[in-house]
């Protein structure tokens, strides 16, 4: 498996990005990098804006959901401009075909995907753990960009970032139990756990399943290997820092 994502570094700040989508000029990306040990909420506030700054861009332009773990999408659009409305209460996924409009989200472990339809042109992000990614966050997501802007599943290009691997995702019955009840089970990967009750979640084989299910060409999906667990010098892990409170990666996609 080849890691898709390089770094590069600018502000001072090591960031992540796929150089498919970078050199097309017709879209832009990127994930952050951990900067220091330091998990005071100011200094991982101040990050976040020199992070946004590589581009250019300001707080004032980020657009992102609570983060409830559902699977409630957004579409980012003039009304929400007009509202000044920045984080959007109960949502986990945010879809824009708006210029200026920055979607970001942000992730201790959990999955951040991000869409791109360049027909549109419109972009998306959604983070998935594994309550969201069980019930097909990532398949409401192309649900919301056919209704706003009649995309076409085939069209659409997904890239994974960096989160918690099979390696390190043992989770117990109370997602054994929510997944066999969802829509998607059959798309969902578990392998055995060292423990009677516990199975290893795959979030990228899961997740892919699923996109591939609701009709994205599997060519498309861009995935990256990068385990944050195991990577805790370059990425926050909440399960690395045992559930403490920690920092976070962020993720960002707009239209220049």
């Amino acid at each position: 498996m080849k890691e898709p994502l390089i770094t590069s570094q600018k502000e001072g700040l090591k960031y992540f990005f796929l150089p498919a989508w970078e050199k097309t000029g017709l879209v832009k990306h990127g994930f952050s990098a951990r900067k220091n040990n330091n998990e005071r909420p100011d200094v991982d506030r101040e990050e976040r804006a020199r992070f946004l700054k590589i581009w250019a861009k300001n707080e004032e332009e980020l657009y992102s959901g609570e983060q409830v773990h559902g699977t409630a999408v957004c579409t980012v659009d003039r009304a929400a401009f007009r509202r000044r409305e920045r984080e959007f209460p109960g949502v986990d996924a945010l879809v824009t075909a708006e210029r200026g409009a920055v979607l970001g989200a942000f992730s201790a472990d959990c999955l951040l995907a991000l869409f791109w339809d360049a027909a549109v042109p419109a972009v998306g992000i959604a983070h998935a753990g594994w309550r969201g990614s069980c019930m097909g966050i990532l398949s409401r997501v192309i649900e919301v960009f056919r209704y706003s802007f009649n995309t076409k599943p085939q069209d659409l290009q997904v890239l994974m970032g960096p989160s918690i691997g099979p390696c390190c995702y043992e989770v117990g019955d109370e997602v054994l139990h929510l997944c066999s009840g969802s829509p998607w089970k059959k798309e969902v990967v578990f392998y055995p756990g060292f423990r009677e009750g516990h199975s290893f979640l795959d979030l990228r084989k899961t997740n892919s399943n699923i996109l591939s299910g609701a009709g994205v060409n599997r060519e498309n999906i861009h995935v990256s290997y990068y385990c944050t667990r195991c990577n805790q010098h370059l990425f926050y892990s909440y399960r690395g820092a045992g559930g403490r409170h920690t920092g976070s990666l962020m993720g960002i996609i707009f239209l220049p």
